[in-house]
């Protein structure tokens, strides 16, 4: 065999190869949303308590979320969380957050993309409207959603996810609850000292809503040509 049969055999064999890459179906994120279930802790922080996780009680909440593309999505969860008040009076709160989420990283099992990864680091922001946050509430009160999470593609549709988030309260109003403990009477009642309601949570989701296959058409239609 000379060299110039090798060259035409490599070059084959490379054509070959990048044509049978090519044509592959990568390996993409195919669902179009998500929904799940979290639980964890909760906590308050404020006036009357400035230590993080102290007085924790039990947090859970159920979520859907939409996935714009791989890094951006919108998220609505709907959060019942148990606030530590003065020996066992707690108090429950509910929530409901709808939140626009950024990831860091591209979260699909793609080997082919270079920022595509199995888990992403992300931040979120939202609005929020809760209940029962004081005795005797009569109208929800709007809070500011915000905070941290990692998440992990365990599988092809299932999905682990850790989140540490905070809402602001816009009305600085719990020290005034007769069920927190506040003997000096305070109340930081301005934008810079407002209460939190932090939580801890970890969660676990499934893919819904399958992507339309993103194939090449190869049904064209045929041209006439009229010839003259």
């Amino acid at each position: 065999m000379n060299l110039r049969s090798i060259r035409i055999i490599s070059l084959s064999a490379f054509v070959f190869i990048c044509t049978h890459l090519s044509a592959q179906k990568p390996v993409e994120d195919e669902y179009k949303a998500e929904i799940g279930l979290t639980g964890g802790v909760n906590y308050y922080i404020g006036e009357t308590n400035s230590q993080l996780f102290n007085n924790s009680r039990l947090a859970y909440s159920g979520f859907f979320r939409y996935k714009i593309d791989n890094r951006l999505a919108l998220k609505a969860e709907l959060t019942s969380a148990t606030v530590a008040g003065v020996g066992s009076i707690d108090n429950n709160v509910y929530a409901g957050d709808i939140c626009g989420e950024f990831n860091f990283f591209e979260l699909e099992q793609n080997p082919y993309k270079r920022l595509s990864r199995t888990f992403s680091p992300y931040v979120f922001l939202g609005i929020s409207m809760l209940t029962d946050v004081v005795s005797n509430q009569k109208f929800p009160e709007f809070g500011l959603p915000f905070g941290v999470g990692v998440k992990f593609k365990l599988d092809k549709r299932w999905n682990l996810n850790a989140q540490w988030s905070n809402r602001l309260m816009f009305v600085d109003n719990l020290e005034n609850n007769s069920t927190f403990d506040n003997p000096n009477g305070l109340n930081g009642s301005n934008i810079f000292n407002n209460d939190l309601l932090s939580t801890f949570t970890v969660g676990v989701s499934f893919d819904i809503w399958k992507k339309q296959c993103k194939c090449m058409n190869t049904n064209y239609k045929k041209k006439k040509y009229i010839t003259q």
